[in-house]
């Protein structure tokens, strides 16, 4: 970034019209979220700086400006889907991080045109050090396919769950070797297990050649081997609760990403996944789970969990419990999907929930909103939507998207969402600390 621009590193920070002959600041213009880039202008007094930020000069606490950010989440509305951006620290000695991205283009659009901006107008590469996708249901990853295929981008690694999906009436060789839409399924003392699944872009690209794939997860396949090819993107690789992400100190605070599922087992040393119910819950069930921590706060990213995926879970772990966390993200989209003890075993302060609208669905659904305020560890426990964010701008048809944001500078954490209309100076409808700490 500029050398005229600096980064609000305070959770967030009122700035104000003008400064007074008393040195005080007059006419509340706006609340700026940390981890917000603004230009510095010109004037300045002993403890406050003159900015542009948002289209608006305004005045700020000095103390509140800095180079470097702590964490911050944006769990952008994409719809009926999971998509969200994660950055920590700066580019110099930070990550930027997304988790899933969609079934359209809204997380790619918000990337180029608001987020990375500034990078795009300056014909500036900007980095995705991880890609996590949590499983291979269009809502999930068709929206990443145009930020893969996209040149401003140079991705680290690109991690997946390792089941691909299959059309079996393109499938050219016997149904006996692929009896499912995930491939084969076979029986071992008394329980079903999925066999096919790949790790690296070699052994994805080797069944694709064997015939069957889903058109869309062929064309992500391509838009993977392009960016390779480019040498755009590192690394390709599968996950499970056997991986491990190294660890990183960020602004002095340490950051760690722990892979808690899918669980798999090994047979004759070949790894399997558990077949669930049928091919929906087995695919959605072994999501990629990560649980983030920064400093002594932590967030659950759980994809599509279900009932049989969750007892699965608890099963393995057993009387240990990995997934307490601060901040959830509700699996499923607000599906009925889930268990109470699973939930229990969450137990945040707050959830957010991404979902669209789409009646045949009906998400997020009233139980699953009901148990994310029962099962917290808070006397006020905050639930968050997407698509209860979402609103139209002044009437019109214009739609204003439902973002979620979050900040936390390891210690303390607030979450945000735009208000429908503007007052008292500040767009967000925001919860601070005492939400975090009851």
């Amino acid at each position: 970034m500029a050398d005229n621009y600096k980064v609000v590193i305070s959770l967030y920070a009122d700035v104000y019209k003008s400064i007074g002959t008393d040195g005080k600041p007059k006419g509340k213009n706006n609340t700026i979220l940390m981890g917000s880039f603004v230009k510095i202008l010109p004037e300045e007094t002993n403890s406050w700086q003159k900015i542009l930020a948002f289209g608006k000069e305004s005045w700020i606490d000095k103390t509140c400006l800095g180079l470097s950010a702590a964490l911050k989440c944006f769990y952008v509305d994409v719809g009926q889907g999971d998509g969200a951006l994660l950055e920590v620290g700066n580019d110099e000695n930070g990550l930027k991080i997304i988790i899933d991205g969609g079934p359209n283009d809204n997380l790619s659009h918000y990337l180029s045109k608001w987020q990375y901006k500034y990078y795009f107008d300056k014909n500036k590469k900007v980095h995705l050090d991880y890609i996590f996708i949590s499983h291979f249901d269009k809502d999930h990853y068709q929206g990443l396919i145009d930020i893969i295929n996209d040149s401003h981008y140079t991705i680290g690694t690109i991690y997946h769950n390792g089941i691909a999906k299959f059309n079996n009436k393109k499938i050219n060789f016997p149904k006996t070797e692929y009896n499912t839409e995930l491939g084969k399924k076979s029986k071992h003392n008394g329980e079903n297990y999925l066999e096919t699944s790949f790790n690296t872009l070699a052994e994805f690209n080797a069944l694709q050649v064997k015939g069957g794939m889903l058109d869309l997860q062929e064309k992500f396949l391509n838009a993977v081997n392009t960016a390779t090819s480019q040498g755009r993107l590192t690394n390709f690789e599968r996950l499970d609760h056997n991986s491990t992400i190294p660890p990183k100190l960020i602004n002095n605070k340490n950051f760690s990403i722990e892979i808690l599922g899918p669980v798999t087992s090994k047979i004759d040393n070949k790894t399997v996944y558990k077949y669930f119910d049928d091919e929906a819950h087995t695919i959605n069930g072994h999501s990629l789970v990560l649980k983030i921590t920064y400093g002594n706060r932590s967030f659950l990213y759980g994809g599509d969990l279900n009932i049989p995926a969750e007892d699965h879970l608890l099963e393995h772990y057993n009387t240990a419990n990995p997934f307490e966390v601060d901040v959830a993200k509700s699996c499923h989209h607000g599906a009925s999907e889930f268990t109470t003890d699973f939930m229990a075993k969450v137990n945040p302060y707050a959830t957010v929930i991404s979902s669209g609208d789409n009646e045949t669905y009906s998400h997020p659904r009233a139980d699953a909103i009901g148990c994310a305020g029962k099962y917290t560890k808070s006397k006020r426990p905050l639930v968050f939507s997407t698509e209860l964010a979402r609103s139209t701008a002044d009437g019109s048809t214009r739609i204003k998207y439902g973002m979620i944001n979050m900040r936390c500078d390891g210690d303390n954490i607030i979450m945000a969402q735009m208000k429908e209309a503007v007052s008292s100076g500040s767009v967000w409808d925001l919860y601070e600390q005492s939400f975090f700490n009851i």
